[in-house]
């Protein structure tokens, strides 16, 4: 009863500072906070859930001319935003390639109608709103390209660029392209690592933007599967070795801290999944989070998607055939797994996508 008391713009305050999982059920304590919470104008004070997944289309049997991802929800009434697929809020274009995901922003590459010309751009579905980066000073061989955003510690997003350089026939990550949005500029910074690190293919999808640095999966020598990071200055460069025995895994972020995932193998021919969480950071000592066994004899077709930022939920998909996957959904409290959605012809890295409703300076309609 004492909160009937307070103003409108009180209660937002309050409801501000909640997390977003708890802010939905909040939704039911009255029609009064349902339309507080609901309403398009506290929306971007509000956290907000995660939405949904964005992927990739695989259905390019011919010459892809129109953007080629799909959006995902993960709620079935469809109070998730839709997702603006054919990027028509954009210049121009021929196509739209979808890179990466962070804090509900977009990094894209995108191609121009009728001219041989590509450009990187930031873009904001929910707001429709975008900004075009300038082209980085040096064309190198690139390893990966990923957004960083972290909208409780700054309003300004971050772009990088991990280059390759050949050396004896072998390429390493040996310098590092980092865009801000805070000086509009890029930023060339040579590696601090002190060993030699090598790309590991497809991991490079897995990345995660946390505590002021972009982290990936990497290879050297000296560590063997590792995790490596560059901070938004690209002056601090850090390497964590995974526990032992680990490889192939997959690294999300949830409840602030990262996680590491992966299915391993036993005598018995079983496929345990195992999810080891960093809790502290700075030690860089993993522990053992989770642990089950799947009961399954030989490994099945999957691709990890995500870990729920707020809740120890895992989600993955399930097929051997693109065009019949299953989004899965695995409760590690509960030890459950269930269907959330059929996923159309998609394919990995398959991006969280959390709605951003607050007016950036950087980006423009």
């Amino acid at each position: 009863m004492a909160f009937e008391r307070f103003t409108d713009d009180l209660l937002v305050e309050i409801l501000s500072r909640i997390p977003a999982m708890s802010l939905r059920r909040l939704k039911c304590v009255s029609k009064h906070w349902l339309y507080l919470i609901d309403h398009p104008d506290h929306r971007k004070k509000l956290p907000q859930p995660l939405a949904g997944f964005l992927y990739t289309s695989s259905t390019t049997g011919e010459l892809l001319t129109v953007s080629s991802f799909r959006f995902t929800s993960l709620s079935r009434g469809c109070r998730a935003p839709l997702i603006d697929t054919s990027f028509a809020f954009l210049p121009n274009h021929q196509r739209v390639d979808l890179l990466d995901c962070c804090s509900g922003l977009l990094l894209c590459r995108w191609h121009a109608a009728g001219a041989d010309e590509c450009r990187y751009i930031v873009c904001n579905p929910a707001r429709k709103e975008w900004v075009m980066l300038p082209e980085p000073s040096k064309a190198e061989e690139v390893s990966t390209v990923r957004l960083g955003f972290d909208p409780a510690v700054s309003s300004h997003f971050y772009v990088f660029i991990m280059l390759l350089e050949e050396i004896d026939g072998d390429f390493y990550h040996t310098r590092v392209n980092v865009y801000s949005s805070e000086t509009g500029r890029w930023a060339r910074k040579e590696k601090r690592w002190d060993e030699s690190i090598f790309p590991f293919g497809h991991q490079l999808r897995s990345t995660v933007f946390l505590n002021g640095c972009m982290h990936f999966h990497a290879y050297s020598f000296k560590s063997y599967d590792c995790l490596v990071a560059v901070d938004t200055e690209g002056e601090t460069w850090t390497i964590f070795h995974l526990p032992p025995g680990l490889f192939n895994g997959f690294l999300h972020q949830s409840h602030g801290c990262l996680h590491y995932s992966t299915f391993l193998y036993d005598a018995d021919s079983r496929f345990p999944i195992v999810v080891y969480v960093l809790e502290d950071y700075n030690k860089k000592e993993w522990m053992l989070k989770h642990s089950i066994v799947t009961g399954w004899t030989q490994r099945i077709s999957h691709s990890w998607m995500a870990i729920h930022p707020e809740c120890d939920l895992m989600f993955f998909t399930e097929g051997q055939d693109t065009k019949f996957m299953s989004m899965m959904c695995y409760n590690m409290d509960r030890q459950q797994v269930k269907e959330v959605s059929n996923l159309d012809y998609g394919d990995p890295p398959y991006l969280p996508y959390v709605p951003f409703y607050a007016a950036l300076q950087s980006l423009h309609s």
